[in-house]
């Protein structure tokens, strides 16, 4: 089950605290040999690489290890505390506006990947775009563009999801690059029946959404309404996907 994700706040204060360890491990408060002190950085800037790039935010401290921030200043390109501190302050201010940015104007919601395939890799890529693009939408043309980078998703989703078996007997199987076509057929054939069938339509209303978006006179919350759904959609599809495996597994069957 997906944990819920942490509030802009938290992730700024997790920045933050990582920001002022490097200071303090620049600054001879910390010494990263310190029993503990080295895991617990290591641990900090994972959880914060991954929050950040859900959001779409590079990550602004390129070290991985309180031992690479000291073997760069020990360069001596930043031989006094000061000349440290300022330097982390620069780094970290940037991101912390970002957070402020999205927080000020809301942003879509990714509850993250439940299949960590590298087939999703490009599909996951995008969408971290995609939230990013939105974050800092303030005009139709960058409305219009989340709702293009939507549509590129749902292109790049059904392309993934294609697959031979899902064409039924007599039907003509559709061209490779048409993804709506086998994203149509996908819900089709994994979302079936009477019980699915708002779940059917849905799905089919946001790709209509996301074009809708890229070529409409729209404004703000169509954007939003394009960009969330989109996101909802993939991880829906992922889910499908995800129990359909489970279901299958012989492994995971109870008595």
């Amino acid at each position: 089950m997906t944990s819920t994700p942490p509030t802009i706040d938290t992730i700024k204060e997790l920045l933050q605290r990582q920001a002022n360890m490097l200071v303090a491990a620049g600054t001879g408060q910390l010494s990263f040999k310190q029993a503990g002190v080295e895991p617990d950085y290591k641990g900090l800037d994972t959880t914060v690489i991954a929050h950040l790039t859900r959001l779409g935010i590079k990550t602004p401290f390129p070290w991985r290890s309180l031992g690479e921030w000291y073997g760069f200043y020990s360069q001596g390109g930043y031989p006094t505390y000061t000349s440290r501190r300022q330097y982390v302050a620069g780094l970290v201010n940037p991101a912390l506006e970002q957070l402020d940015n999205i927080e000020g104007a809301g942003s879509v919601h990714d509850p993250g990947a439940d299949d960590g395939e590298p087939i999703w890799d490009v599909i996951n890529t995008r969408i971290a775009g995609l939230i990013q693009k939105y974050s800092t939408a303030r005009e139709k043309d960058d409305w219009q563009d989340v709702g293009r980078r939507s549509r590129e998703i749902l292109i790049d989703l059904g392309k993934l999801v294609a697959d031979s078996a899902l064409v039924p007997a007599g039907q003509e199987i559709p061209k490779a690059g048409d993804a709506r076509a086998w994203f149509d057929l996908f819900v089709a054939a994994r979302a079936a029946g009477s019980e699915h069938a708002e779940l059917r339509a849905a799905m089919k209303k946001i790709w209509d959404l996301a074009q809708k978006v890229t070529h409409g006179d729209i404004g703000d919350a169509d954007a939003f309404a394009a960009g969330q759904a989109t996101v909802m959609l993939v991880r829906t599809i992922q889910k499908i996907l995800a129990n359909e495996d489970v279901d299958s597994d012989p492994a995971g069957s109870t008595i």
